[in-house]
């Protein structure tokens, strides 16, 4: 296996450009096989960043583009040869469609026996669902995970809801990826990855499905977790989450609060914390609003932090970003397209040799470090000539 991976992406739209984008961030040679007019998908779906579309400027960082029409004459033998350049295999097709463009899994293994070939399909192989068309909305309601408003007419989605399965299944294909990888390594030859949006959205409810499968209902609700474990209005009306749910910091959140005696005595401490979901008739909620509602969040902040209680503000997307604590970590990163200056999230992984120093200070500069060279997503078709001479064919 060559140092870094090479990894051929032949998906489109989500769960595959997820998993070639991580791959690429950790290292790898990505080169994405795309539509010679619409791309991978994520090139002109909106929302649009001036002519490029923000999926386009995330999923496609770091990678190389190979343009070409699946109808052209030279099809075929582009791909076998990107199967034998490769170690991995990205394929994002039903197995049907798959198999009639010629990167089925026999195929692709057939040019490069000891191929990593990685599948995501909607709902796996089996099954009354396998063969349907999906969208990422599709697989995620089939999974329980769309959350519906009733309104007088109408169901809707939540105006907060985001789609998990066709991301959590990138993140898992490329953890399979790098496990199959690492099989091939011990020579046990080439490996088959399989993915499903579907599975991926059900796993990411993991609470949720154990409970029911064990309890017959669902895992709770967050806002019935409880006073200890609760979102109150402070003095400015800024949300604050309290979270001091052990007994030390129980202890603790009622010394700066002020809180009576024969509250912070109240608790039990059998199971290693308390939610205070029964203590709401007794009016502890009310309680501990009431006070909170008497200092601005900044005072909170300060004497809750001194302290050390779990708490936290409620942030928007864009106080996120914009955090001090976001630039320590690297979160965010930046480069320039088609003379404009995007930015976009950082993959939230990074990888640091042991002899590069393993003090706090060190690995938290290696972690930041991450977002310092984001490469910018290539044009579409802007590699035909380096890869194709790469693979030994007249560009």
């Amino acid at each position: 296996m060559a140092k870094s991976p090479r990894v051929v992406d032949f998906s489109t739209h989500f769960s595959g450009p997820v998993a070639s984008r991580w791959l690429a961030h950790l290292g790898a040679d990505v080169i994405k096989v795309e539509h010679p007019v619409v791309g991978d998908g994520n090139r002109k779906f909106g929302p649009m960043f001036h002519e490029d579309s923000v999926h386009h400027l995330y999923l496609n960082a770091g990678t190389r583009s190979l343009a070409m029409a699946t109808q052209s004459p030279e099809w075929p033998r582009t791909v076998q040869a990107l199967a034998r350049w490769a170690d991995v295999v990205i394929v994002g097709n039903r197995p049907a469609q798959a198999q009639r463009l010629g990167i089925d899994a026999a195929a692709m293994l057939g040019h490069n026996p000891a191929l990593v070939y990685c599948m995501i399909t909607g709902y796996g192989l089996e099954g009354e669902w396998a063969a349907l068309p999906a969208h990422g909305l599709n697989m995620d309601a089939l999974a329980g995970a769309v959350l519906l408003e009733r309104g007088d007419a109408d169901a809707r989605v939540s105006q907060r809801y985001r789609s998990a399965g066709t991301t959590v299944a990138g993140i898992e294909a490329a953890l399979g990826i790098y496990a199959a990888l690492h099989r091939r390594a011990q020579g046990q030859g080439g490996q088959v990855v399989q993915v499903s949006i579907w599975e991926a959205a059900l796993a990411w409810q993991w609470r949720d499905l154990v409970t029911q499968a064990n309890l017959g209902h669902g895992w709770t609700e967050y806002q019935d977790l409880g006073s200890r474990y609760a979102v109150y209005t402070t003095q400015d009306d800024k949300a604050l989450l309290v979270c001091p749910i052990e007994q030390r910091f129980w202890e603790r959140f009622c010394d700066v609060l002020g809180l009576p005696a024969d509250i912070k005595a109240r608790g039990d401490w059998s199971s290693g914390m308390d939610l205070g979901a029964n203590y709401r008739s007794l009016g502890e909620s009310q309680l501990i609003a009431g006070v909170i509602r008497t200092q601005p969040q900044s005072v909170w902040l300060e004497r809750l932090r001194a302290a050390q209680v779990p708490m936290s503000p409620v942030l928007n997307y864009t106080e996120a970003m914009a955090s001090a604590h976001a630039q320590a970590n690297g979160v965010m990163g930046s480069y320039q397209i088609h003379g404009h200056t995007a930015s976009t999230p950082v993959p939230p992984v990074s990888i640091t040799p042991a002899d590069a120093g393993v003090d706090g200070a060190a690995l938290a500069a290696s972690h930041r470090a991450k977002s310092e060279s984001i490469p910018r997503p290539p044009d579409l078709g802007e590699h035909n000539r380096e890869i194709l001479t790469e693979l030994g064919l007249q560009p």
